[in-house]
C-alpha cells in the first residue's frame, strides 16, 4: 500500500505518531503547527491547559497525524442516501412504496413527510457547515491581519534605543507566538500583560523617536482586535 503524506498547513492541530524521548513527548500528544520551516517540515508547539508552552520542535509530516473535527462529505452523504429501484421492491426483506416496512404500511403522505424531514435535516446540516466554514475564514483573516500589525511593530521597534529595544522585541515575539495558536487556546491574560508592558515601555520614552506614536497606536489596534482592553499603570 502506498503511504500518502498529508499536506499540513499553518495552525493545523496535530498529534505525534511516535514517542519522542528527547523532547519528553509521548505518541498521541497534541500540538499546533506554528510555522512552516520547509516542504513537509513544520514547527509544532505543545502547550498545557493554561496555554503555557512546554515543547516546541521541528517535525516531519510523516511523524504527524492531522486531527479532524468533522466527518468528510462522503461519509455524511452516504448516511442520507436511499436507493429505491421501483415501487414494491424489497429493502432488507421488507417492501417500500405501498407495501410494508417493519410490519406497518407507509402511505404516500407519510412517505412525503419522511422525505421532507430528511431534506430539512440535510439542509440544516449544510447550513451549519457553511456557517462554521465562514466563521473559520473570518477568524483566519483576522489572525492574518493581526500578525501583519505585529510584523510592522517589530520593524519599528528595531529603531528604538538599545536599552528598551530588546525587552520590547521579546514581548512582541511572545504576543506573536500566542496569536498563532487557535483562538480557543490563546492565553488572554498573558497577551494582556505583554501588550500592556509594550505600551508602557514606549509611552515612557523621554526622547522623541520617529514612529513611536504609530507604534503605540498599532499596539492598541492589536489589543482591540483581540478583545483586550489595555489599562496602563
Amino acid at each position: 500500500m502506498v503511504k500518502v503524506i498529508v499536506k499540513l498547513q499553518l495552525l493545523d492541530v496535530v498529534a505525534i505518531k511516535e514517542d519522542l524521548p528527547d523532547a519528553n513527548l509521548l505518541a498521541g500528544q497534541v500540538g499546533t503547527i506554528v510555522e512552516v520551516l520547509a516542504p513537509e517540515v513544520y514547527e509544532v508547539e505543545f502547550s498545557d491547559d493554561d496555554g503555557q508552552t512546554y515543547a516546541m520542535l521541528p517535525l516531519h509530516s510523516s511523524q504527524l497525524l492531522q486531527l479532524k473535527y468533522k466527518s468528510t462529505a462522503e461519509n455524511t452523504s452516504m448516511s442520507h442516501t436511499i436507493h429505491q429501484y421501483g415501487q414494491g421492491d424489497n429493502i432488507g426483506g421488507d417492501k417500500v412504496g405501498g407495501d410494508k416496512v417493519g410490519g406497518d404500511k407507509v402511505d404516500n403522505s407519510q412517505a412525503n413527510n419522511l422525505e421532507g424531514a430528511n431534506v430539512s435535516g440535510v439542509i440544516g446540516r449544510d447550513n451549519a457547515q457553511a456557517s462554521n466554514s465562514q466563521f473559520n475564514q473570518n477568524n483566519n483573516a483576522n489572525t492574518a491581519e493581526i500578525l501583519k500589525l505585529i510584523s510592522s511593530m517589530r520593524e519599528t521597534a528595531e529603531q528604538f534605543p538599545e536599552d528598551i529595544r530588546e525587552g520590547i522585541i521579546i514581548d512582541i515575539e511572545d504576543v506573536e507566538t500566542e496569536i498563532k495558536k487557535p483562538e480557543n487556546q490563546r492565553n488572554k491574560t498573558k497577551l494582556n500583560r505583554r501588550l500592556t508592558a509594550i505600551l508602557a515601555a514606549v509611552t515612557a520614552i523621554a526622547i522623541p523617536i520617529a514612529g513611536v506614536t504609530d507604534f503605540a497606536n498599532t499596539a492598541i489596534d492589536v489589543s482591540n482586535k483581540l478583545g483586550i482592553e489595555l489599562k496602563l499603570p
